[in-house]
């Protein structure tokens, strides 16, 4: 049974970084919010150990205005929230070589092109010449001819961020219930009335229903989605893996690579934290199981990007956090057709903790005003079932500042 009259104005479904950073958002804005998670808080995605990067170099320009707000909303919380949201400004830096059967002027065109694209659209970007770049960063392969530098790139603790948001939410009184698995929707008169629990509860909702739960949203939005308005989606496993640094070197940014599927970064205590495309197998179940394919591929991208490396031990690999993950690589954004105070996104395709706070802020704005904002129209599932129309609609836009 439910009591409507006590519903929250909000009801949000997936206590990751989007589901506390929303209700956290939401509740400033002065709404009543509930917050559901089927298990604990961060313990999807949003969790497990070492850093995610904070990165806007190298994005989907359709992503940029959003990253560009994001990197600022990071900034802005890690200095207004007690404790802070673990978030550190390393500046990140996205290194070129020449690849085999590859041309240099063909190299360094995409350098200068990729760099003034990510500027127009709100990202600082400078081309480095070798030299500068190995003066960021000394340690990488003599074949470097340069990087593209991001200076408001940086690292952050995901799941530190995550509970720190479900803490300030709370604070601004927001209900948080964890294991609390949503399994239907409850709907009348074309709009969403309720959730039902797994343990048959039913939850109320009073304005609007969000769901934000990545890799469960689909299996739930299934019943109330007309089937175009599916976006193609699929799950996969990221490899992270911990090596030593026994030599003492020290990586000063977030790197990345133009060519390589790869991800560095040093964490606080010195360990280093390779990944960035390296994935496992998996299970429907979240069951994982090592590959020494993917350990291969990942840590020969790392020796050859950054030699000294080859001198580490392993110290752990992590492949526990499902990821969802679209046909073009970004994320679905929408509202449900049949009931139009059902919200959703997901399918963040293994980066959607940098781009998380721009994402929320845009959602908080739309709930709010009741209109959609203009940057998370690119995001639509449209996009697969309307491409022509959609493409016509549809502009890159800049985030207001």
């Amino acid at each position: 049974m439910s009591d409507h009259s006590n519903a929250s104005e909000i009801v949000i479904v997936g206590g990751g970084i989007y589901g506390t950073s929303l209700a956290y958002q939401l509740a400033g804005a002065g709404k009543t919010v509930t917050l559901l998670e089927a298990g604990e808080v961060a313990g999807g995605a949003s969790g497990g150990p070492g850093e995610r990067g904070v990165r806007a170099n190298g994005r989907d320009l359709r992503e940029l205005p959003v990253c560009a707000l994001s990197q600022r909303l990071w900034g802005e919380y890690q200095q207004s929230i007690e404790g802070g949201v673990g978030f550190r400004r390393v500046g990140g830096l996205k290194v070129f070589d020449i690849p085999y059967g590859h041309r240099e002027h063909e190299v360094r065109g995409r350098m200068a092109t990729t760099a003034a694209s990510q500027a127009s659209l709100g990202t600082p970007s400078q081309v480095l010449t070798r030299d500068e770049t190995l003066a960021r960063e000394p340690e990488l392969a003599a074949g470097t001819i340069g990087a593209i530098y991001c200076p408001n790139d940086g690292v952050g603790d995901h799941g530190f961020a995550t509970r720190q948001f479900a803490k300030a939410a709370a604070k601004a009184g927001v209900i948080i219930r964890t294991n609390a698995r949503v399994t239907g929707i409850v709907q009348s008169r074309g709009v969403a009335t309720a959730v039902t629990l797994a343990d048959g509860e039913t939850v109320p909702v009073g304005d609007k229903l969000i769901v934000v739960a990545n890799a469960g949203a689909e299996a739930l939005l299934k019943p109330v989605l007309k089937p175009y308005e599916f976006g193609p989606v699929w799950n996969l496993m990221p490899q992270m893996l911990y090596v030593t640094n026994p030599l003492n070197k020290t990586v000063n940014h977030l790197l990345s690579h133009a060519h390589r599927r790869l991800a560095i970064k040093q964490l606080p205590d010195g360990v280093l934290m390779l990944s960035g495309g390296a994935h496992v197998a998996y299970t429907p179940e979240g069951l994982w199981k090592g590959s020494l394919s993917a350990m291969t591929q990942n840590v020969t991208d790392a020796i050859l990007t950054m030699p000294f490396i080859d001198s580490s031990s392993f110290v752990k690999a992590d492949a526990s956090r499902v990821e969802t993950v679209t046909a073009d690589l970004i994320p679905l954004v929408g509202q449900v057709e049949a009931l139009p105070n059902l919200l959703y996104a997901y399918g963040w395709s293994g980066h959607g903790f940098a781009i998380s706070l721009g994402f929320t802020r845009l959602m908080t704005e739309w709930v709010v005003s009741g209109q959609k904002p203009e940057a998370l129209e690119p995001f639509s599932p449209r996009r697969f079932y309307e491409p022509a129309r959609f493409a016509a609609d549809v502009t890159l836009s800049r985030v207001a500042a």
